[in-house]
């Protein structure tokens, strides 16, 4: 009987960051508009239905939202109170 070894997953290349129009990476530009809308990334996770962990991936760069999660970013950011 041959024994099974465990392969390593495999990995996806890394791509870039999305950047905004501006040229400034996804995370930093999110962590900006939290701040100036008063909100926590809690609030944030809240809204899109996300772990709050998810949401700090977003801002550090870690990760970045799948396009519904960017449709529930983009609609709690344009309701929310400018501080």
């Amino acid at each position: 009987m041959a024994s099974v070894t465990a392969r390593p997953r495999s990995r996806h290349v890394h791509e870039p960051p999305h950047s905004t129009e501006q040229g400034e990476a996804f995370g930093p530009w999110l962590g900006r508009q939290l701040r100036q809308a008063g909100m926590t990334q809690a609030d944030l996770a809240d809204r899109a239905g996300v772990p709050r962990a998810t949401v700090s991936a977003w801002v550090t760069g870690r990760a970045e939202p799948r396009e519904e999660a960017m449709a529930h970013i983009a609609t709690t950011l344009a309701t929310a109170s400018p501080k």
